[in-house]
Parts: structure tokens; sequence; C-alpha cells
């Protein structure tokens, strides 16, 4: 890969925690990239082509930034302005990007329905792997199965999927959302834990499920799960990893 030289994102487009502090963000989205990596047992992405769902702009700004390998990059989100501005100031050959009005409560509450999509921009493009980092903590569980859905076409046979999602249990490490600020949401003395909690002020900005439901909802989605993994020190969401069922 022949990188280009680094972009600058503005702090209006960049997202989540960290985004005030450019050099942060950086580190932040490095830091997940080679974790991503490590977790799916890949010496780095020169190999891969990847797609990235709800791309936000810290993976793009990361690669080129710290010069990282990559064959291919793909991102779909629903902020218009922010894709726009990527098209525009990013003409590495080695990245696409692709604006979905995709309705969100959180992010996107005036888009259009998920359910009323049935294919992704991509035609028959087909990726080594998918990624969503902070997506399904935003989704509702009618949405869960139909994103899923929508990706499977666009995994190669031996590809992998990889994403994140908080859910209502402890952690061995203590680093979940629940070990951290949701003790309340655990119902003691046996009692039933529920199968999602959209937990804050602001709609969707925690969507909380149960392993259970979790699971339950990926079921005649076309993928099989391989792993469950408790969150990090530095990250307070599970990570799922499938592949094509």
């Amino acid at each position: 890969m022949a990188v280009s030289k680094p972009l600058t994102i503005p702090e209006k487009l960049r997202r989540g925690a960290k985004s005030h502090d450019e050099d942060e963000w950086l580190e932040s989205g490095k830091w997940v990239i080679q974790y991503m990596i490590r977790h799916l047992g890949l010496d780095d992405l020169g190999g891969t082509e990847l797609l990235d769902m709800g791309c936000g702009t810290k993976f793009t700004q990361a690669i080129l930034h710290y010069q990282l390998p990559i064959k291919h990059y793909t991102g779909i989100d629903v902020y218009g302005e922010m894709i726009t501005h990527l098209q525009k100031f990013n003409q590495d050959e080695h990245f696409d990007y692709h604006h979905m009005d995709i309705h969100n409560e959180m992010y996107n509450p005036s888009g259009v329905p998920l359910g009323n999509y049935s294919v992704l921009p991509l035609g028959n493009r087909q990726y080594d792997v998918i990624c969503l980092f902070s997506v399904f903590t935003h989704l509702a569980p009618h949405d869960y199965p139909i994103m899923l859905r929508l990706l499977r076409r666009h995994i190669k046979p031996t590809g992998k999927l990889l994403y994140t999602l908080f859910l209502n249990e402890y952690t061995q490490g203590g680093h979940g959302l629940v070990d951290d600020i949701c003790k309340n949401l655990q119902v003691e003395d046996g009692g039933q834990i529920p199968n999602f909690v959209d937990l804050h002020r602001e709609p969707l900005k925690w969507a909380v499920y149960s392993r259970e439901y979790a699971l339950k909802l990926l079921e005649d989605t076309g993928w099989r799960v391989e792993s469950v993994s408790d969150p990090l020190d530095s990250e307070v969401q599970h990570h799922i990893v499938c592949t094509a069922a």
C-alpha cells in the first residue's frame, strides 16, 4: 500500500470518547485496529479488504497517520457531512466511502428505517473482515438482525465479522458497562435479567442486551458465532466474532 499523507479531520466530524484530543483520538484508533488484528489472528491488514460499518473517521485517520498497511478499506456511515469530507480529502485508491441515510434514534433520527433497505451500496463486493465498533451499542432490537442479514452477503467464505455491544452481565476483569456504571441492571437473587434496556436519557446511547437475547437475535441471519469476549481494560464493550454459516 502506498500510503497517502495524513488526513485532517475537523473536531466536529469526530465522534465518541477522546474526540476532543486529536493525539488521544489517533492513539485510540490505532489501539482498536491493533486489537482487532490480534483478536482475528492476523499479522496486519496488508492483505485484508475491510468493511467498516458505522465507520466514523477514526480508522481512516489512524491508518493514514501511522501508515498502517491495508489492502482496501470501505467505510459506510449515516453521517453525510463526514462521508463527504472523507470522499473529498482522502483520494487514496485504497479507500472508498458510502453514505446511507439510515434511521438511528441517537445519530440520525430523520433517516430511513433500516428495514427499508434490502442491499448495501456495495454491489457484489465481498470482504475478508467486516467490523462494527460501537454500532450495536446504539442499535434497537428490531434492527439487530436486519443489520446482520444486510452484511452477510458481503463476507468472503473464509471471512470474519467482528462487532461490539453492551451485554448485561458482570465480567471477569470488571471492565464491562454493567461493572462500571450500571450495576442496577443486574437483578439480584436469581431474578430475570431484561432482554434489552435503553439505558440513558439520550435514546440508544447505551443499548444493553442480555447475552441470551443478543445471540437469539443472531439466529437465522446467516452467521455462526465463533466467540464472545469480555471487555478489556480500555474497552467497556463485549466483542462477538462470527463466520459465515
